[in-house]
């Protein structure tokens, strides 16, 4: 072997050597980059769960909060009301027309159309805590077919409410025989 013969093997061993090197270090980044980047998303799929832990208990407070307003108004009226009467027992009137000659006074029974309140488009005609209660229509009119027009113009299923005619056609045959 000659001197240029080592040389040369020398240079290709070196150069083997070099890239041998070269890869193994690529190789150990590669691996650190992926480390990092497995331990990055385990990081932000934590961050999101939080996030979203984070957001279901503010809307939990949001309608806690409004639950509270609801009940402190609830305990303004048994307040105002010195707490006698009970819950059942209180009632809301709805006049319709006025006592004139010729007009007589019908009554009717009026409810919440079940699952109204949850629709997104409700738009109830009065506030929706009152239909927790009892609630009538006094309307006067000059005959019993109008008065159940002018009701059930005024309240409707569109604005989730229904009315009973069950106490209206007792109401109307007491009207009638007043004449």
């Amino acid at each position: 072997m000659t001197s240029e013969m080592l040389l040369a093997l020398f240079s290709i061993g070196a150069t083997l050597l070099f890239l041998g090197i070269r890869r193994g270090l690529i190789l150990r980044t590669d691996r650190e980059i992926r480390r990092c980047g497995a331990a990055l998303t385990a990081e932000r799929d934590a961050l999101e769960l939080q996030a979203n832990e984070l957001e279901a208990m503010q809307a939990e407070i949001e309608a806690t909060k409004a639950r509270l307003v609801e009940l402190s108004t609830d305990k303004l009226i048994l307040n105002r009301r010195s707490g006698k009467r009970t819950a059942a027992a209180r009632r809301f009137i709805h006049e319709i027309g006025r006592p004139e000659p010729g007009r007589n006074h019908f009554t009717f029974r009026l409810a919440m159309t079940p699952g109204f309140a949850a629709r997104p488009d409700a738009k109830a005609v009065v506030h929706p805590a009152i239909w927790r209660f009892g609630n009538e229509a006094q309307v006067w009119a000059s005959d019993f077919a109008a008065a159940q027009m002018l009701t059930r113009n005024i309240f409707h299923e569109g604005v989730g409410v229904t009315v009973s005619s069950e106490e209206a056609d007792e109401d109307a045959v007491a009207g009638a025989s007043a004449l």
